[in-house]
């Protein structure tokens, strides 16, 4: 039942499609057994054909009359189908019937005698092939808004992605950078000001990621050799169409911009894809693949395996907008502490400011090597830490190969054997400001990390806290 729910929200537009909102209400009311009798034949089919994972295409395809030695279930459902739009079209004879009969009986016994066959209306049973409304592709959920960006750089040079902090801009990104590779372009992640533009009659592709950085209280860093890139970029494209730019921004910089700057390429509303809004087949696919791929994994009788999105979705909109649904469902699938609490929602930093906190009381070691990672943004296991690393708790590469894997388990960074690196910025950010409030780190902080990274750390808690 729980799966037949999911199922309406991953394929709702394709049964609206082929069988409408009615029947489509039928399917969402399901809350017993019995009330599978009341499904429309055909969309019952479908749903066979389509979702059942245990249910395999016939040897032959669907919409075929299965080979004689084809005895699979779906071979065997799909004769049925057949036989049944025959039977209302008058035929009287059915080859095979007796032997499907016995096949269904011993895989699902026999037929219950309250079920009677109704047959007063000989409506046949249609056959469609219903398509999810997202899918998964390289463990990046295809939305809307990036098959967006796909189509519109079929079309244009510029995109430009805007959204708040933790909405898949910067997955995205590296979609895009991995997809075109495949179509052998050039890619290029540099920071915009240090993009060679000169392609030289190749076919390349630069994704900017950040544009401008964090706004702090209307002023941007090197605004004015940024537009002037833009600009230039703009005039390259004119005489160069191998060369496309993919810009992600976060949509309260892009604002203010848009008041105070006046860009010619922002203007252009065909190449700006907002990727605040997710439909809830795309939250579901993304919580469910989080889900799947982060605390529960190792743990088979998690509680959390069994919480319905529903809770999940009405517990997201508790979150003032700040940030995107897709970091707050990694953090609830990784850290289930968070989602017990739903006000936490509310103030996430906070929450998150408390868990590094007690994990500078409980396990210093832990706390160092995750502040270490912060400073350096990606550690090389098969390298020495720095040397200053010394002076937080006596940090050395021993100690970091030893909590590579709590840290990773707690989902604060990400380690593939080689390097570490924090998982995703807003970590950083609640990382660095529980720091602030640490007399000994803070001034730790103040002296060893550089001044570009402080002040991005600063504005982004501009954002959430102005105090």
């Amino acid at each position: 039942m729980e799966e037949l729910k999911y199922v309406t929200v991953f394929f709702k537009p394709s049964i609206v499609e082929h069988f409408g909102e009615a029947l489509l209400k039928s399917l969402c009311d399901l809350n017993s057994l019995d009330d599978y009798q009341n499904l429309d034949i055909s969309l019952v089919y479908n749903l066979l054909r389509n979702v059942c994972k245990n249910v395999t295409p016939p040897k032959r395809g669907w919409d075929y009359e299965p080979s004689d030695d084809d005895v699979s279930l779906g071979a065997d459902i799909e004769r049925i189908r057949l036989m049944w739009n025959r039977y209302c079209d008058e035929a009287t004879e059915f080859l095979n019937l007796r032997e499907i009969f016995v096949r269904m009986v011993n895989r699902y016994g026999n037929i219950s005698d309250d079920v009677k066959l109704q047959d007063t209306d000989k409506k046949k049973i249609l056959s469609f092939e219903l398509n999810p409304e997202c899918q998964i592709e390289d463990g990046v959920v295809l939305t809307k808004a990036i098959k967006s960006v796909l189509e519109i750089l079929g079309r244009e040079h510029i995109v430009v992605v805007i959204g708040a902090l933790g909405t898949g801009k910067s997955t995205c990104l590296k979609y895009i950078d991995s997809h075109y590779r495949r179509n052998q372009w050039e890619v290029e992640n540099e920071s915009i000001i240090h993009l060679d533009l000169n392609v030289d009659e190749k076919k390349k592709l630069f994704c900017c990621d950040n544009l401008f950085g964090v706004y702090n209280r209307g002023n941007f860093a090197e605004t004015d050799e940024i537009i002037k890139v833009l600009e230039n970029i703009e005039q390259k494209q004119k005489v160069n169409h191998e060369l496309k730019v993919v810009f992600a921004i976060h949509d309260h910089v892009y604002e203010e911009l848009q008041k105070i700057h006046p860009i010619s390429v922002f203007q252009n509303k065909r190449v700006v894809v907002d990727f605040n809004e997710l439909s809830d087949a795309e939250m579901l696919r993304i919580f469910n693949y989080q889900r799947e791929h982060g605390h529960c994994a190792n743990d088979p009788k998690c509680w959390f395996r069994n919480v319905d999105f529903e809770l999940v979705k009405n517990t997201l909109q508790e979150n003032p907008g700040k940030l995107g649904d897709p970091i707050l469902t990694l953090l609830y699938s990784n850290r289930h502490d968070i989602f017990t609490k739903r006000e936490a929602t509310q103030d996430i930093v906070k929450e998150l400011c408390t868990i590094f906190q007690n994990m500078l009381e409980s396990t210093p070691d832990l706390f160092n090597v995750l502040l270490y990672v912060m400073f350096v943004k990606t550690h090389s296991l098969d390298k020495k830490v720095e040397e200053w690393a010394s002076e937080l708790g006596g940090l050395n590469s021993i100690m970091v190969k030893k909590n590579v894997s709590h840290l990773n388990a707690f989902l604060f960074v990400e380690a593939d054997g080689s390097r570490i690196e924090i998982k995703h910025e807003l970590l950083s950010f609640a990382l660095f400001k529980c720091c602030a409030n640490n007399e000994r780190r803070k001034h730790f902080s103040e002296r060893k990390i550089s001044p570009t990274i402080r002040v991005s750390q600063i504005q982004i808690f501009v954002i959430f806290d102005d105090n």
